[in-house]
């Protein structure tokens, strides 16, 4: 089988993804080569990205962010679109959310999504102190 070298592969957690990324759309400039690295992700970091597109005008339904396969790979591709800096104003901005707007209600929505994909993330350090909770 041969690779698509328009087509960018990646991994979230376990789970293998293939996507087109936006920048390779309409480029006939030739590759010269592939970049490849790996990023620490927590959950509140996914969050952010399926929040980003969400907000973008994704919908949490089957065909497009409730669809597995297909959640992996905009997960893939919106962080790489929208880039580690935006990711880290959007998780700024989810924490100044309002609870009862319909932005948290989203909000409440992506983190179901997250929880369905990937697991339920653990108490963050920072939180776990200010409650006096200890990993033991």
């Amino acid at each position: 089988m041969r690779l698509n070298p328009d087509q960018a592969h990646g991994m979230v957690g376990e789970h293998h993804a293939v996507f087109h990324p936006t920048h390779r759309e309409g480029n006939d400039t030739p590759i010269a080569m592939q970049v490849s690295m790996s990023l620490p992700m927590s959950l509140e970091d996914i969050e952010a990205v399926l929040w980003l597109a969400a907000i973008g005008g994704m919908t949490l339904d089957e065909q497009e962010l409730g669809d597995d396969e297909y959640a992996h790979e905009i997960v893939l591709e919106t962080f790489l679109h929208e880039g580690s800096n935006r990711v880290y104003l959007a998780r700024q901005e989810i924490a100044d959310l309002d609870p009862g707007t319909e932005e948290h209600a989203l909000l409440l929505a992506v983190r179901q999504r997250v929880q369905d994909l990937y697991g339920r993330p653990g108490v963050p350090a920072q939180r776990r102190e200010l409650a006096g909770v200890s990993r033991s």
